[in-house]
């Protein structure tokens, strides 16, 4: 066998390595584009390299398949929305104040990123059934996990009831936010019903009893 020619070979040297990471900003900032606006089933691996303006090729240097790239896509959805949340509810000085916060946090977010929120929630499916029978978290489980930790910690500070199962709690916490999201946004309902809705709801349930 021929030995490989070194223009075949990944350039190592720092040039090369900023050249990787453009062109992997490039071809994920043209895949939420594309994703929001046709969806996961109706977007090509090739549409996406034509869109980041690169050869088809260099998509495939950086995900093995559409369905990791769609991957790629909703982490970096996930980590903008907690970046968001963190900024937002770092000053709340109560529980009410603290789901507030997030609650307003996700819902700018997707107001001011249009469709991309919707559609990293809207293929869990794809998110779930992993290669080799090996099954990955959705987004909304991952928040889940994220509520059930959180509330574990403000149990421990008196703030949230102390006799609850509290993965499965924060499970149940998310389920309720994306169902009445969905309800009250098809129903016409204003934001900041659903904000004060959801947080009377969230903080009568979890506060500790007298």
């Amino acid at each position: 066998m021929a030995p490989m020619s070194q223009s075949a070979l990944p350039d190592a040297s720092p040039r090369g390595a900023k050249r990787r990471l453009e062109s992997r900003k490039r071809l994920l900032a043209a895949a939420r584009k594309i994703f929001v606006t046709r969806g996961y089933h109706e977007t090509r691996p090739q549409d996406i390299s034509k869109a980041a303006g690169l050869g088809h090729g260099t998509f495939y240097l950086h995900f093995k398949d559409k369905r990791e790239c769609f991957l790629a896509f909703v982490e970096e959805a996930r980590a903008e929305i907690d970046g968001a949340i963190m900024v937002r509810a770092q000053h709340a000085k109560s529980l009410a104040e603290f789901v507030e916060a997030v609650l307003t946090a996700i819902y700018d977010f997707a107001e001011e990123h249009a469709g991309v929120l919707a559609t990293a929630l809207s293929d869990e499916a794809i998110i779930a059934s992993g290669s080799g029978g090996v099954e990955e978290e959705t987004l909304l489980h991952r928040w889940g996990s994220e509520w059930g930790e959180l509330l574990k910690a403000q149990a421990k500070e008196g703030v949230v009831a102390k006799d609850f199962d509290f993965p499965l709690l924060g499970q149940a916490i998310v389920g309720a936010i994306h169902q009445a999201s969905s309800f009250s946004y098809r129903g016409g309902r204003s934001r900041s019903a659903l904000v004060k809705t959801l947080t009377q709801f969230i903080v009568r349930a979890l506060s500790p009893r007298k």
